[in-house]
């Protein structure tokens, strides 16, 4: 039987006719942040840009930004480790990941978030930390398997500025960044879907785009950058690099189309490899209560037959990545009726913060069952379907380990353990929402693509998830928001190297 190849393993015939040709000094690929970011960069070092994207506006998604030792942190007293960061995000990827590219991120991300930092508040907007979710104040104490940096940064729209409500914060740093591009003299050409990568003589010179009208052209002077996001998107790319994330309950990719693979594939076509690393999904337990049960406290967990099956500590990979090789792809979270005790001793900064009527939004989630409760184990466990006897038999042995202080099946810390001996007994079942995949091409420590060979291949850079080599196997949160941390930092040093015909960022 023959096995039909891959669409990046074939390459199609070449295309020649074009209505129109353009030229610029530089080329980006994407207009998310990491490509905006990129193309602003180069402007202001001087060179003409063009960005091509396929939808029709700049686009962002996500929350925090992740960056180390900033303006912001100076002001709140934060210092940050780029040494000890670099280590633990590196060991995170089993040593997988370059080591390198992790180096300049937590040496250099500062310094590229000022830029922007100043420039956002210069224009009237704000940038603090997100200690109300992500940006951990104490998580920076713990046990090095655990330890959080309060990295996580986030920008706000001016007071009264009528900018619309985002859902987003990225989007609120997008505005800043474009809204720079445009002044600098980016051009921004939109509905524009990249469907080819130019190479003459072994040189990356330019990007055939399809618009409206056809095929146009457009030549890079000084080189391409790819900025057109990861594989989210792609099942077919799904099932050959990451098949876990087929498992996620839901993909919160946005936009919807935008991560599918198809800056990859024109990379291949050109001789460049995939990441050398396994993809790091970024698949988060979300629970949008009080509880925020997976993302702020760590309850006992369960498979479908009552039984205990991982490590809870609320380190967002660790319950996720244990839950979708779970029998059925399901598992519950469950707590006592002194769940509020619970939640305060786990997090008490996060405790002291929460709103008045978290009583009342619990309530809520438990009329329309999101959590469910019931007077007993008992009744609990027929409740969610598991079987009695096992989940009085988990919750005995859970409860043994409590009061001995010592979790010795999977090594949650003391803090984190919760004794479930009180009725009521509450039960959520365990989310697993896929936000990306950040699994790009392969690249060189100056982010430049290489071949299978190692050899950069000239004319060529890719920023953001289309980066290669920079997470592998388990997207950590040792560093929050270092996804968009690291597109951004690179996405301006890149930028700028290419701008100034530098051979090294």
């Amino acid at each position: 039987m023959t096995v039909a190849a891959h669409i990046w393993q074939t390459e199609p015939e070449p295309i020649t006719e074009f209505y129109a040709e353009e030229n610029a000094d530089v080329v980006v690929v994407g207009a998310g942040s990491s490509g905006v970011t990129a193309a602003q960069s180069a402007a202001e070092a001087g060179a003409s840009v063009i960005c091509v994207e396929k939808f029709s506006r700049p686009t962002a998604h996500g929350t925090d930004i992740g960056s180390i030792n900033t303006l912001v942190h100076e002001r709140e007293g934060v210092h940050i480790d780029p040494l000890e960061a670099a280590r633990l995000e590196y060991a995170w990827s089993q040593q997988q990941a370059n080591y390198h590219l992790i180096r300049t991120y937590t040496e250099r991300s500062g310094e590229v978030l000022n830029h922007y930092i100043r420039m956002a508040e210069a224009r009237g907007y704000t940038v603090k930390l997100n200690s109300e979710l992500t940006a951990r104040a104490d998580w920076d104490k713990l046990d090095e398997k655990y330890r959080m940096f309060r990295t996580a940064h986030i920008f706000d729209a001016p007071e009264g500025s009528g900018h619309p409500k985002e859902r987003w914060h990225a989007a609120y740093y997008m505005q800043v960044v474009y809204t720079s591009a445009q002044e600098l003299g980016v051009r921004f050409l939109f509905d524009s879907p990249a469907v080819r990568l130019v190479k003459e003589d072994g040189r990356v010179t330019g990007v055939i785009v399809k618009d409206a009208r056809g095929h146009k052209l457009i030549r890079a002077g000084k080189g391409v950058i790819l900025a057109s996001g990861g594989i989210t998107d792609s099942v077919e790319m799904k099932e050959c690099f990451c098949p876990i994330a087929l498992r996620a309950d839901k993909n919160e990719n946005f936009p919807r189309g935008g991560n599918n693979g198809d800056g990859h594939v024109m990379g291949k076509w050109v001789g460049a490899a995939f990441s050398r690393c396994y993809p790091a999904p970024i698949i988060h337990p979300v629970n949008l209560s009080p509880l925020g049960q997976g993302m702020n406290t760590s309850w006992l967990t369960v498979d479908r037959n009552g039984r205990r099956f991982c490590n809870e500590t609320a380190y967002e990979p660790i319950v996720t990545n244990a839950r979708m090789n779970a029998p059925g792809n399901v598992a519950w979270a469950i707590c006592d009726a002194d769940y509020m005790e619970h939640f305060r001793r786990q997090e008490p900064l996060k405790f002291s913060a929460l709103p008045d009527n978290a009583e009342e939004e619990i309530e809520a989630c438990v009329a329309d069952g999101t959590y469910i409760r019931r007077d007993t184990l008992a009744e609990l466990a027929d409740a969610i379907g598991v079987p009695a006897g096992a989940l009085e038999k988990t919750v005995a042995r859970y409860n043994e380990m409590w009061d001995a202080g010592e979790d010795v099946d999977f090594g949650v810390p003391k803090r984190f353990l919760s004794p479930v001996k009180k009725g009521p007994f509450l039960a959520c079942r365990l989310s697993a929402w896929l936000l990306n995949i950040p699994y790009g091409l392969h690249v060189d420590d100056d982010s430049r693509v290489c071949t299978e060979e190692d050899e950069p291949i000239p004319g060529l850079w890719a920023v953001g998830n289309m980066q290669g080599d920079f997470f592998a196997n388990s997207y950590p949160v040792t560093l929050p928001g270092s996804s968009h941390g690291r597109s951004i930092c690179f996405g301006r040093l890149v930028g700028q190297a290419v701008a100034l015909n530098r051979e090294h960022l």
